[in-house]
């Protein structure tokens, strides 16, 4: 009998926020599956669930650091394939990803060939960075009859403020890089009383800002902004 693949969302970062049927599987589980890019000594995702995984072997997946779509899917395939070669020998791979597999998680586009090899499979839902950092700053992600958009800011600026004009409320996720340019946006647009932002919510060095006039200039790549017009 061929394994079971495991999609394993692990939360914004504190190993208390990982689910109970998660943990339960991840101790279940015959080998834990990270991605990891070149030059990490450890994935975030690895380190919030080192408690639970103790003598397990980790198949480490290994991403380049590179936009070219022909040489990340290859990687992906790459990965799918390792991933397969456990499952045909009938062991059991949950693979570990930040927040949620199904939001903006690499998790998704080794799953997909998986899938379509007809292997069975279970994708386990985790907390957002959205939904935590919402948490923190003590703020609603959307209201009543409100709509919402979530993007990666590292998109295009044009697609930023494009997507902030049509929504009620807008989350903006790895939002450092262009963050300058971005509260240029929301200053342009008077909301900038209307925005709040945690990075690294729930991880050591949390920071959070409800008030983004006071943000520094030395963010990193785990910044969530939420603009709600409505406030």
């Amino acid at each position: 009998m061929k394994g079971k693949f495991y999609g394993i969302g692990v939360g914004p970062g504190d190993p208390e926020l990982l689910t109970i049927k998660g943990k339960r599987i991840l101790e279940e589980a015959d080998y834990i599956a990270t991605p990891k890019t070149k030059g990490d000594s450890e994935s975030t995702a690895l380190h919030i669930v080192s408690p639970y995984i103790e003598g397990k072997e980790v198949i480490e997946l290994v991403l380049p650091m590179t936009k070219d779509p022909a040489i990340l899917e290859q990687a992906w395939n790459d990965g799918a394939k390792c991933i397969m070669e456990y499952l045909d020998q009938g062991k059991n791979v949950a693979f570990i990803t930040l927040g949620d597999p199904s939001l903006f998680s690499t998790f998704m586009y080794v799953f997909r060939p998986v899938r379509a090899a007809g292997y069975a499979w279970e994708i386990v839902p985790g907390v957002t960075a959205p939904s935590a950092a919402a948490a923190k700053l003590g703020i609603g992600l959307a209201d009543g009859k409100e709509n919402i958009a979530i993007l990666a800011a590292t998109t295009d600026l044009e697609n930023v403020e494009r997507t902030i004009d049509n929504h009620d409320n807008t989350v903006l996720m790895k939002g450092a890089g262009k963050w300058e340019a971005i509260a240029e946006i929301l200053k342009k647009k008077g909301l900038t009383e209307k925005t709040a932002a945690a990075e690294r919510c729930t991880m050591e060095g949390e920071r959070l800002f409800p008030d983004i006039n006071e943000m520094p200039e030395d963010l990193s790549y785990f910044l969530t902004a939420i603009i709600r017009k409505g406030l």
